[in-house]
């Protein structure tokens, strides 16, 4: 199957459109993409438990075993998709996925379980967390659009404000 050349991908450093080409069918990929969805949903499911019992044994706050551990972990598969897209220099792709999911994450994750499960929040945990998160956002915004690219330097430092969140 062919994609259109408008709705191809542009690529940076050819200065072409890379037209994907495959023999699969759409369905194909559907069923692939809902097999790994639905691999996703168990993974949550175990890491929920797995969680709850550390928060246990080790009679610490969920949040604080979520808050590092639990986020590395579900940011595991973003990692993989961005740096697939850099290696196959898809760099778009993997500004987007990148900026898209902090959204997605920001938004519809932390609302849609309170949607169908109401939960309470400690105001002094959520205002540290957030103010940092506020604060480490705005350094990765501004230094994207002040240095309109990402090279060591960028990467070095993005690294380090996480590293500074423990």
């Amino acid at each position: 199957m062919l994609i259109p050349r408008k709705f191809a991908a542009r690529n940076p450093a050819t200065k072409t459109n890379a037209v994907p080409r495959t023999d699969r069918r759409p369905s194909y990929h559907l069923v692939v993409a809902g097999v790994g969805f639905i691999g996703v949903a168990i993974g949550a499911y175990v890491v929920i438990q797995s969680v709850i019992t550390l928060s246990t044994i080790f009679d610490i706050p969920e949040y604080l075993i979520s808050f590092f551990v639990v986020a590395i972990g579900t940011s595991l598969p973003e990692l993989i998709v961005d740096l697939t897209a850099i290696r196959k220099k898809q760099y778009e792709l993997a500004i987007g996925d990148a900026l898209g999911s902090c959204i997605v994450d920001a938004t519809l994750s932390c609302g849609i379980g309170p949607l169908f499960f109401p939960i309470y929040v400690s105001g002094g945990l959520a205002m540290i967390t957030g103010l940092y998160t506020v604060f480490g956002s705005m350094v990765v915004i501004s230094t994207l659009a002040l240095r309109e690219k990402i090279d060591k330097k960028a990467g070095t430092l993005f690294i380090f404000l996480y590293l500074v969140s423990y």
